[in-house]
């Protein structure tokens, strides 16, 4: 079977990681072709899949509409995956020149989605993600943590950490807040639009010598950021997932988190709290702050290593598009 994804991304973040990932497990079995744009085409593990470039000239763009339909036409894909709420509105709009299903990626949480429900089927992270679509045209399928490589867990742990792109969904701004009255280092891994907000945000609050905020970090050095942290902080708004979550867990490392996505499947009610709540927020932190190496998530780490696989998702995944194709 031919697969395409299909992304418009400007950089390699959470749903480029997940295009990335889950093609490598499809090409064992699959013909897979992910498009996205060039900035972010050699990001890709091109060793199972081909990948092509794709300028769009935006979701609007008559001519870009035009170059799509071409593009896919040498592909001729099968099933195509549309990544987000652009390539699902482009898709949309030629898919009747062609035969091929159309699976729609919902990554996160959207207040308008309608234009997901025209796909054949939506495939999204959590039931927080599609708990305002109608119909019955979706599937859960959780995100999963891949083994890590080179983790150490007897490394010394010098910081409390927070990975995540940098927008407003993330909450970095209530986690900076709600780090006022901690006397600890924070490390926030990430780039985005809000650096330079966020940035400012700690030195008027005169907490340049306990916050951090790093660029993204590869893959490779991942596993040396995780060794060396005390604990995971999860302050986001509105998440689909949120991945970094698992990939902490699945280490044996602890992780306290607003209530999003799948977080409430998988933590005790006294890890959690509400989302977009400071005051619950710096409530959550204090109380996990002093006794963090007391804390007992044995239960989450084995349910993570044992449910959310590549494995597992990609078996859903298969089934969702033979149930589709046959």
């Amino acid at each position: 079977m031919r697969i395409c994804h299909f992304l418009s991304s400007k950089s390699f973040a959470g749903i480029e990681q997940y295009v990335d990932e889950i093609s490598q497990q499809q090409s064992k079995d699959n013909e897979v072709i992910i498009v996205c744009g060039r900035k972010i085409l050699s990001k890709f593990n091109k060793k199972n899949v081909s990948l092509l470039s794709f300028s769009s000239l935006g979701r609007n763009s008559p001519i870009g509409q035009i170059r799509l339909a071409f593009l896919l036409r040498q592909i001729n894909p099968d099933v195509i995956f549309s990544h987000a709420s652009k390539p699902t509105i482009m898709i949309n709009r030629i898919k009747r020149l062609f035969n091929f299903k159309h699976i729609a990626c919902l990554h996160g949480i959207k207040s308008n989605l309608k234009h997901f429900q025209k796909a054949d089927l939506i495939i999204a992270g959590s039931n927080q993600s599609i708990s305002s679509l109608k119909g019955s045209n979706f599937k859960v399928i959780h995100n999963w943590a891949l083994e890590p490589i080179n983790y150490n867990s007897s490394s010394r742990k010098e910081y409390f950490l927070s990975i995540g792109r940098l927008v407003e969904e993330k909450g970095f701004d209530l986690l900076i807040d709600a780090w006022k009255e901690i006397n600890d280092r924070l490390i926030i891994i990430g780039d985005g639009p809000l650096k330079k907000a966020l940035q400012t945000q700690i030195k008027k609050t005169n907490q340049e010598d306990k916050i951090i905020i790093s660029p993204s970090v590869s893959k490779q050095n991942l596993d040396e950021i995780y060794s060396k942290a005390k604990m995971l902080i999860i302050s986001s708004r509105r998440e689909g997932g949120p991945r970094v979550a698992l990939e902490a867990l699945v280490r044996g490392l602890k992780v306290i988190s607003t209530d999003v996505g799948h977080m409430n499947s998988i933590l005790e009610k006294q890890f959690l709290c509400r989302r977009n709540d400071l005051e619950a927020l710096k409530k959550l932190i204090s109380d996990s702050f002093e006794s963090y190496e007391e804390i007992d998530q044995s239960e989450a780490f084995c349910k993570v290593k044992k449910n959310f696989t590549i494995e597992n998702a990609n078996q859903q995944l298969s089934d969702a598009i033979n149930s589709l194709t046959i």
